[in-house]
């Protein structure tokens, strides 16, 4: 794979020429389609955020953090797996609850690009949208490096790709309906766990055992670039609870039908400001889960 671009680079002369075009990937194989997010070649018109790979794709899927040395620390609060000694010697573990002081941080937007199945010249490829050569070059080429690092290669080519009758974005994968308590969730949930750190996923068990005492009857986890996001539904009560060990310092909430919820952007997740409740990871927090899921 290729090393990022800061500049239209040596695609200047190309895009110049052109006045709009997409980004189209090699035929895509199996392992090519995996890299990116798909669960196999896919069907055309299945549309995935791209996993995160790397700098490009990571900003694509999650934005950027600046921090805000301009301005005072504050008092931020984080669950830690750890262990700890008693007054009588004995050594214990588990989640605990820490403290610290860190400067204010800005969150820049993810982009959210989306990678399309197309075909071209009979084979299915992944392809960008069209792209406008008078575009920021910003945005070009945060798009050209998110291609140089999903693919070995890549055409910039005229936006003349046969539209798919209908483009399904794949970011959920639904679970089998019923009720989920904590034995169940666990294990439908293993995969899951079994990407993360072993102190994320110490972490996340312990969040997920505190949500599944209310029972959900709904789970569904992110695919592709929502990969690090899993949802438990509380369907009679319209209220969706979201959890990621990358997402802030905190536990998300909202109050919709799920395909209403589902249909939201990273960048409209990311962005909290149409959730119900936005719940730090602090001594308060295992009240305030149960108090959100269960308030009429």
């Amino acid at each position: 794979m290729s090393k990022q671009i800061r500049t239209l680079s040596v695609y200047r002369k190309i895009i110049e020429r052109l006045p709009e075009f997409r980004l189209v990937s090699p035929t895509l194989t199996i392992r090519l389609a995996r890299t990116v997010g798909f669960q196999g070649i896919p069907s055309e018109g299945d549309s995935i955020l791209p996993i995160a790979i790397g700098a490009a794709t990571t900003f694509n899927a999650n934005g950027k953090e600046v921090v805000r040395r301009d301005l005072p620390m504050e008092t931020r609060s984080r669950m830690i797996n750890t262990s700890w000694q008693d007054w009588h010697g004995q050594t214990h573990h588990g989640i605990q609850i820490r403290d610290y002081d860190a400067y204010p941080r800005d969150l820049i937007p993810p982009p959210g690009e989306f990678l399309t199945a197309m075909r071209k010249n009979g084979q299915v490829v992944a392809a960008s949208r069209v792209i406008r050569r008078d575009e920021s070059e910003i945005d070009i080429v945060n798009l050209l490096n998110i291609f140089l690092e999903c693919f070995p290669a890549f055409e910039i080519v005229q936006p003349d790709l046969t539209e798919p009758t209908q483009i399904r974005k794949l970011n959920w994968m639904v679970l089998p309906p019923g009720q989920y308590p904590f034995v169940r969730a666990r294990q439908a949930l293993d995969d899951y766990l079994q990407k993360l750190s072993e102190d994320d996923r110490a972490t996340v068990t312990e969040r997920i055992q505190a949500i599944t005492r209310h029972t959900p009857d709904f789970v569904a986890v992110g695919l592709g670039g929502f990969s690090d996001y899993v949802v438990f539904g509380f369907t009679s009560r319209r209220r969706y609870v979201l959890e990621s060990p990358n997402t802030g310092n905190a536990t998300y909430v909202f109050r919709n039908e799920w395909e209403d919820f589902s249909q939201l952007s990273k960048r409209e997740i990311l962005q909290s400001n149409l959730q119900e409740a936005r719940l730090v990871h602090n001594s308060r927090w295992h009240g305030s889960v149960a108090a959100v899921i269960n308030s009429p």
